[in-house]
């Protein structure tokens, strides 16, 4: 692990990407007078402070008022938490805001009528609203809390949600201050309380992302309305969340579109890759690798290329590397026998790992049932993103080596899987990683014991360069057009394999000796008699003739044209 540090200059530069700060925050008891306050509208008369709380009553109709933090204790704030306490004392109109930039733009949370409406104002003009039903008790204090961010807008009172944006309102624009506000309609008086204001900053680093969440659940997860009828990311997006977050843990927060970094807009990046998602809906980790050096480079390269690491070794093999890892890094991804999640940090004083999972609610790894079997480990650098990458059906079997013959061993086969209540994927594929393979000249050897055009379709090899680059080899492009499969007996990929261009594959059939050629063809015909017989088809004189002979041909091939004669005799 130390390797990624020999020089000097890169260890500065990597540990100074995100210095850290301390959480900005505003808060207000009201024990002294209104000095961290500015007025946007209205009248200043209309507040008052009181046994260290803050009034706001108006006695006219038609009239409001608004203030919000001045910029010196504001700090600068983009996204944030806000909580206070909040008392009415009559029917009439009650408010507050968040997102304000100025007096004609800002998130309006109106209580009126038993009702709570909430809007969008952009340049003094509603352009979304929703309603929700909401009856404010008198003079009862209850707790609000609202969480703001570029994602989206949410409202708890008293713990429970009362509302939330939807992927139906138009993305919060970034930034503008919380406010208290106080206003009436044709009613000319209106009172409330506010009491305990505390914002505070959220870090678009430390994100805790849902499969589940309502912005996306529903959406549907790679192309997984081919294979499946519950193709939601609720029931498949923990790899996807998980990396989401990881990403995000980083710095990256935008994808190179201009979309901000979440389950949602990550689906879609991945879904618009060549090699985005693999084997029917597996995550592919080179891919989330990529994206790093694609957005690294577009920080001029202050933030780093993230490369690539898959692990596995006893519980306690996988806990010591994922400490190990922690030091450096500020976040992996682990996965149970069926389930993704993010391992934020080491947590020295509890000798226990702090975890963000995105469906379940453990927040620490010791409350988790099931043992992590596996890591996808990502470390910080600025280097060599080069990998070959096989995917190949579990028909399959393989071999790797150089032009001479002599075989690669530093390969790692994976096998990966996501389970849920409604299936599986990635169940019938397995994975083959070469890390940082150096620039030379390999033979692929792949075969099995039927080819047939589907399975041929499934076997994918992607070529990554230093810097990420990939090219796409598909099998089935290269093969074309095969008349007769039963005479192949294995395929040869020869890749002239190169880090800094574009790599050349070429594919060689090697076909079945003629002696093979009836082996498989006796192969066959024992697995269709014994069908015939289960299904009622063959007698079971017949059958058990027609096995006799097939015993007795593959000892002795030279008599091979008895098969045809008995086949024709009994019209099989």
């Amino acid at each position: 692990m130390k390797k990624y540090f020999l020089f000097l200059i890169s260890f500065v530069l990597l540990f100074n990407i995100a210095p850290a700060r301390a959480q900005r925050i505003f808060s207000d008891d009201f024990s002294g007078n209104l000095e961290k306050w500015q007025l946007v509208n209205g009248d200043i008369s209309y507040w008052q402070i009181s046994n260290q709380a803050l009034y706001a009553t108006i006695t006219q109709s038609r009239k409001l008022s608004t203030i919000v933090p001045k910029d010196e204790f504001w700090q600068g704030m983009d996204e944030y938490t806000v909580d206070f306490i909040f008392k009415v004392f009559d029917d009439t109109d009650k408010n507050f805001v968040v997102g304000m930039r100025d007096a004609a733009n800002f998130y309006d949370f109106h209580f009126y009528s038993n009702k709570l409406i909430v809007e969008d104002i952009r340049n003094g003009f509603s352009i979304h609203n929703a309603m929700v039903p909401f009856a404010l008790e008198l003079n009862r204090d209850y707790s609000v809390h609202i969480s703001y961010t570029k994602e989206k807008i949410e409202l708890l009172i008293d713990g429970e949600k009362v509302f939330n944006t939807t992927e139906n309102w138009a993305p919060p624009i970034y930034g503008g201050k919380f406010g208290l506000k106080i206003a009436t309609g044709g009613v000319a008086h209106s009172r409330a309380f506010f009491n305990q204001v505390e914002v505070k900053e959220i870090n678009s680093k430390d994100v805790l992302f849902k499969q589940d969440d309502p912005l996306w659940a529903m959406a549907i997860y790679d192309h997984a309305d081919i294979w499946t009828d519950h193709p939601e990311m609720s029931n498949w997006a923990c790899a996807l969340s998980s990396a989401a977050m990881l990403i995000r843990a980083y710095g990256y927060q935008f994808l190179p579109s201009g979309d901000e970094i979440n389950p949602l807009s990550l689906n879609r990046w991945l879904i618009e890759q060549g090699d985005g998602y693999i084997a029917e809906g597996l995550v592919n980790w080179l891919a989330i690798s990529r994206l790093s050096r694609i957005l690294s480079e577009q920080s001029a390269d202050v933030l780093p290329k993230l490369e690539f690491t898959y692990f596995n070794g006893s519980e306690e093999e996988n806990l010591n590397v994922l400490r190990e890892n922690l030091v450096e890094t500020t976040g992996q991804i682990a996965a149970s026998a069926n389930h993704f999640f993010l391992v934020k940090e080491y947590l020295e004083n509890l000798h226990d790992f702090s975890i963000k999972d995105p469906l379940y609610g453990q927040l620490l790894l010791s409350e988790k049932t099931e043992k992590i079997v596996s890591l996808r480990l990502f470390q910080p650098s600025f280097t060599d993103l080069s990998y070959l990458l096989l995917v190949l059906p579990k028909e399959f079997n393989f071999s790797l080596t150089t032009e001479n013959g002599d075989a690669i061993e530093d390969l790692q086969s994976v096998e990966e899987e996501i389970v849920g209540e409604l299936g599986t994927i990635g169940q019938d594929y397995k994975l083959i990683y070469y890390a940082k393979p150096e620039s030379v000249k390999l033979n692929l050897f792949l075969n099995t014991f039927n080819f047939n055009k589907e399975l041929l379709d499934k076997v994918k090899l992607f070529i990554y360069q230093n810097d990420g680059d990939f090219q796409l080899i598909s099998l089935s492009d290269l093969i074309g057009e095969v008349k007769n499969f039963d005479e192949v007996d294995q395929f040869l990929l020869k890749i002239d394999y190169s880090k800094e261009e574009e790599s050349i594959v070429n594919l060689e059939i090697i076909e079945k000796t003629v002696d093979e050629q009836k082996q498989n063809t006796l192969n066959q015909l024992a697995v269709q008699s014994n069908e015939d017989f289960e299904s009622g088809k063959l007698s079971f004189y017949l059958f058990y003739q027609l096995n006799l002979l097939i015993d007795s041909l593959r000892e002795h091939l030279d008599y091979f044209f008895l098969l045809q004669k008995f086949l024709d005799f009994h019209k099989l």
